[in-house]
């Protein structure tokens, strides 16, 4: 008997269901899959009963398909053999146990459970060709230090310029193009291909596009992205699936908070995307609590304002990125504060 759909949902639903789950399956078995990726899936899996049923049963269909070979041996009219001495069932072979063959199995009953050994075929092919489509045909590990820079150019024309603290992995799969960034920043430029969407993931959080170009920060607080050209899909939270996901074009950023998936519009000038890659930050009646948060990205070293009302205080200028040391140095030439440096090389801003 066939078994009855879920409540409300029909058969395309479905369908698309196990390709999602399909989709989690592969990317859990990659080499790369983190802490992080699997607690998005248990959050994923907790939204609906359902998709963790299918998973459970994808995980039965592998055990089965691992069988094959032995019903095929026990077919094949080879000789029998004496049976291997019983053994206490080792925690691994307790869990498929009520999935291997009994030597016992007649002709008749083997015939009968020809259905579900053409899905276990099906089965087979289908894990090829998901096999097939979650081998990357390019990888790239790379990751800058403090005060360090670096562009990088990538197979397809697409490029990637990475600012201070950046780590990014990069893989490229038969229909799409992924890039996973945990904190740092980055600009990104596009090849257009409508064939292979490019996607950065950064926590629970997922940035899609075809073609354009657009800057990423990406800190254990924030996810904030700026659009210079064509159009950026934003999911702020991937693993909630009915969270319509956001569409930014040129001029248009967002800020995302990583922790509740809450997020913001912001204006992006063009001429400040992605400003960092000339070298150059400007401060516009920027707070000094915020100037001390830039400093010490580019410093590699921690910026403290030990007081309050200090942290309010607004400056203006430009800060040479390369050159950050000059800049805090400077401080107490253009407001009334001290600046002090430790032995382990760390800053404190306080009262003049």
């Amino acid at each position: 008997m066939n078994r009855p759909l879920p409540e409300g949902m029909t058969h395309s639903a479905l369908l698309q269901l196990h390709r999602a789950v399909a989709d989690w399956c592969v990317r859990r078995a990659q080499p790369g899959w983190t802490a992080a990726d699997e607690r998005a899936l248990q959050a994923w899996l907790a939204v609906d009963p359902a998709r963790r049923e299918i998973m459970d049963a994808m995980g039965h269909t592998v055990q089965l398909a691992g069988q094959l070979k032995q019903f095929r041996a026990e077919t094949s009219g080879a000789p029998a053999q004496a049976p291997a001495p019983r053994r206490a069932p080792t925690a691994a072979g307790a869990a498929t146990a009520g999935l291997r063959w009994a030597p016992w199995l007649t002709p008749a009953r083997r015939r009968s459970f020809a259905p579900v050994l053409a899905a276990a075929c099906v089965a087979l092919v289908v894990a090829g060709g998901l096999r097939w489509d979650a081998t990357p045909s390019y990888r790239l590990d790379v990751a800058t230090g403090p005060g360090e820079t670096r562009a990088v150019d990538l197979p397809d024309g697409s490029q990637i310029a990475l600012n201070v603290g950046t780590s990014v992995q990069v893989r490229y799969y038969p229909r799409r193009r992924e890039v996973l960034m945990s904190e740092g920043e980055a600009f990104f430029r596009v090849a257009a291909n409508a064939n292979k969407p490019f996607t950065i993931d950064s926590g629970d959080s997922r940035v899609r596009v075809v073609g354009t170009a657009f800057n990423v920060r990406a800190t254990s607080q924030q996810l904030t992205v700026k659009v210079l050209e064509g159009k950026v899909e934003v999911q702020p939270r991937r693993s909630v699936t009915a969270e319509p996901a956001l569409l930014l074009g040129p001029g248009v950023g967002v800020a995302v908070d990583t922790a509740t998936g809450h997020h913001q519009s912001l204006r992006a000038a063009p001429d400040e995307v992605g400003r960092w890659r000339t070298g150059q930050i400007h401060f516009s009646r920027t707070t000094l609590g915020e100037v001390a948060q830039e400093l010490g990205r580019y410093l590699g070293k921690s910026v403290t304002v030990d007081d309050d009302g200090l942290k309010t205080m607004t400056i203006s200028g430009f800060l040479m990125i390369h050159s950050a040391d000059d800049f805090i140095q400077a401080l107490p030439d253009v407001v009334p504060v001290r600046v002090e440096r430790d032995t382990a090389g760390n800053w404190l801003i306080s009262k003049r």
